[in-house]
């Protein structure tokens, strides 16, 4: 892939910015933030753009996304405010509760003005991260102000709809004492005062900005906040973002406004939230920082009734598959309430009685149904009950279970084989009928929840027939003499009802960059889907057949640019989005670890946290490399769940057999020692591993338990909570 010309154009549209920021800093009156240019705006708008990284929070029913800039194209530190429980509304920016078509979301940045002049955070000096401060998870933007050091720390309180914003000012490079002005801006419109804020009254939401005790004064849509700064001295102010979705009661909303103090008792319950949650402490930093930032993210993704976008800035839509593996990593970093809400969400509004899930917020024909949502949804829905003991979604939910679990079985999707075979593949082209692996391998998955957990929904009526299935279709898979999925001892993707691989094939895309339209003939194989069942373990990872198949997937490796990451499947039939995807990258790094090529491990472990929002634990959903999918490119929950998945299931090794905890540990080599607290039923597995190696000595609640010939320590079954110490050599 010859990248010059994206670089080209990222250069020229950041000169164009700095020459229309230098024009209008000249020519437009003070404020200069409260008219911006149309071309600023535009960019802006652009999900994806050259360093643009993104954070995610949500208090109550409001979602933050705060926006991040290393090219300056305004202010470097923004953010966005939505309607979790809309999940159409977060499909595009220009959506947003504080976004005007005037000035786009840019009133969000902070000002400090000094000398008359309001100084922003410009994206080359600016450096973000989270912090963990007072046990609570916090967004810091650190920043310059002339001769003013800018701190930034905005972090959500529980359940309040709202966000505290602290301020601090330190004079490190001031000569003389000076009086400086903090201005906190909302959208143009509607403005009202209340107490110590102001509140802006949009169509989508009310935002209000806050400051109580601090002397603010009001000019327009800003609050402007007096400070004086002295050489080496330093000045903290607390500030609020409050919101009200949708638009409600402004007597109410204004009285909270007035009120808002230092929250003193909501901070207190947002530490204890995140007290009880699951943390690792380890010596690998690129683990520890990938961790820590998935577990902050994840909350921020799913609301409290359990709606989730799936897409955010792209689709505003809904999918099994999705919702399922996200929910799958707020069970590893011990969200347990959210997890619950998250898939009861989708029992009670995304299964229709007789089994079909939803794909993209709707449901489709029989045979462009997607086979691999049963088993996704059934693999969450047995992790949940055995991290939480919590058997009631379960049980109230057994007649749709079932009906989900024999759908995929029924003849109009099922053959001699045993294997099931429809037009639509498992990354959503429409093919040819035929045979796709992913839908296998998830279909024998869910398969086999289904006859563990069957006793507990009263299902052991079906188990001969589910178990059955399971196995026929394996062997099918693996070894029939003509449909098996299998070619020159590695997997392959797809066959045809007649046998024939499918790879060559001619499918139209629909971005005029894309390969698929562009080039004249394209192919799928290697797809990333074919780790997945090494992966899962469905195949043995340690086989010469996984092994192999992860060898082909090497092509998918910087397949068209020069910076790291897998494509989902041969670019040559990308049909909107070429480049190095981040829940595909995940999978086949799931499948590298379990295999124990770790070199290959590492290096896509280390890609994922030095790509684009991995910093930040906010993944696009890919990084694009064609001009045409930057303005729609996706900030996903998946990518972020399966970071959780492979630090907790793949590297700490902690699973599930027949209900009893298996832990497996499967640290990088020279990897120290590690402690975790992972939130287990009402209390936690406080597990300490001495460093990477095959288990010697595995201690549980002071009690010896030998480790089996795997390698592997099995908890005893009556196991609910305690030291797990695990002496390695």
């Amino acid at each position: 892939m010859d990248i010059i010309p994206h670089l080209r154009e990222v250069t020229r549209m950041k000169k164009s910015a700095l020459i229309l920021s230098l024009v209008l800093s000249l020519a437009l009156p003070f404020p200069a933030s409260a008219q911006v240019d149309p071309a600023l705006v535009h960019l802006n708008n652009y999900s994806y753009f050259y360093g643009r990284q993104y954070y995610v929070l949500r208090s109550g029913r409001t979602q933050m996304f705060i926006q991040s800039d290393k090219v300056d194209m305004g202010p470097a530190f923004t953010y966005l405010l939505f309607d979790a429980e809309n999940a159409r509304q977060s499909a595009r920016k220009d959506s947003a509760c504080n976004y005007t078509p005037r000035s786009g979301f840019q009133t969000s940045a902070l000002e400090v003005v000094m000398g008359g002049y309001p100084f922003v955070a410009v994206g080359q000096n600016t450096m973000t991260r989270w912090v963990l401060e007072d046990g609570i998870p916090k967004v810091e933007a650190v920043w310059w102000a002339g001769g003013i050091q800018v701190t930034e720390k905005i972090f959500a309180l529980a359940g309040m709809n709202a966000f505290a914003r602290s301020v601090t000012l330190r004079g490190a490079q001031i000569v003389g004492t000076e009086n400086v002005e903090l201005r906190l801006g909302l959208p143009e419109g509607k403005i009202d005062t209340a107490g110590g804020g102001i509140i802006y009254s949009g169509e989508k939401g009310r935002i209000a900005v806050a400051a109580r005790g601090l002397h603010a004064s009001v000019d327009g849509s800003y609050l402007e906040i007096p400070a004086v700064v002295k050489p080496q001295g330093e000045e903290t102010f607390t500030t609020y973002i409050l919101a009200q979705v949708p638009t409600g009661d402004l007597d109410a909303f204004a009285k909270e406004v007035g009120d808002a103090g230092e929250y003193t008792g909501e901070v207190a319950e947002t530490q204890q939230n995140w007290a009880r949650l699951t943390a690792i402490k380890t010596s690998d930093t690129v683990v520890q920082h990938l961790f820590d930032n998935v577990r902050y993210t994840l909350p921020g993704c799913v609301s409290d009734v359990g709606i989730m976008d799936a897409g955010v800035f792209e689709y505003g839509g809904q999918w099994i598959r999705d919702a399922s593996h996200t929910a799958l990593g707020l069970l590893q970093t011990g969200q347990f309430r959210l997890t619950r809400t998250l898939l009861s969400y989708m029992l009670d509004s995304m299964i229709t009685a007789n089994g079909a899930t939803m794909i993209s917020s709707s449901y489709e024909r029989p045979e462009n149904e997607e086979f691999d949502q049963m088993g996704e949804l059934w693999d969450a829905l047995k992790n949940y009950y055995y991290w939480t003991g919590d058997a009631s979604l379960l049980k109230q939910n057994a007649s749709k279970l079932i009906a989900m679990t024999n759908r995929p079985l029924i003849p109009e999707f099922r053959d001699s084989t045993g294997m099931v075979h429809n037009k639509r593949e498992y990354w959503e082209r429409f093919l040819t009928d035929g045979y796709e692996l992913a839908y296998q391998v998830w279909v024998i998955q869910g398969l086999r929840d289904a006859v563990e957990l069957a006793p507990v929904i009263g299902a052991e009526k079906y188990v001969p027939a589910w178990r059955a299935a399971a196995e026929k279709m394996l062997h099918a898979m693996l070894h029939d003499p003509k449909m098996a999925l299998v070619h020159d001892g590695a997997l392959i993707k797809r066959r045809a009802l007649d046998g024939q691989i499918v790879d060559t094939v001619r499918y139209k895309g629909y971005k005029v960059d894309s390969p698929a339209l562009t080039e004249s003939l394209q192919r799928l194989l290697p797809d990333a889907s074919m780790a997945l069942p090494i992966a899962m373990r469905i195949v043995d990872p340690e086989s010469p057949l996984a092994r192999k198949t992860i060898d082909n997937l090497q092509a998918l490796w910087d397949s068209r640019w020069a910076f790291g990451g897998y494509d989902r499947y041969n670019t040559s039939s990308q049909p909107d989005q070429p480049g190095p995807w981040s829940f595909a990258t995940c999978f086949i790094l799931r499948a590298e670890q379990e295999a124990g090529m770790y070199k290959l491990s590492r290096r896509t472990l280390e890609w994922l946290y030095d790509v684009q929002g991995g910093h930040t634990g906010a993944y696009f959903e890919e990084i694009p490399v064609n001009r045409h999918q930057e303005f729609t490119d996706g900030i996903l929950p998946w990518p972020v769940a399966e970071v959780a998945l492979f630090v907790v299931r793949h590297w700490l090794g902690v699973n599930f057999q027949n209900g009893r905890v298996v832990i497996r540990p499967n640290l990088y080599p020279g990897t120290g020692a590690v402690d975790a607290k992972l939130r287990f039923r009402k209390g936690s597995i406080d597990l300490k591993i001495s460093g990477a190696g095959r288990i010697n000595r595995a201690l549980v609640n002071g009690r010896v338990v030998k480790p089996g010939s795997d390698g592997s320590v099995v908890l005893p079954a009556d196991f609910d909570g305690g030291a797990v110490i695990l002496v390695t050599r």
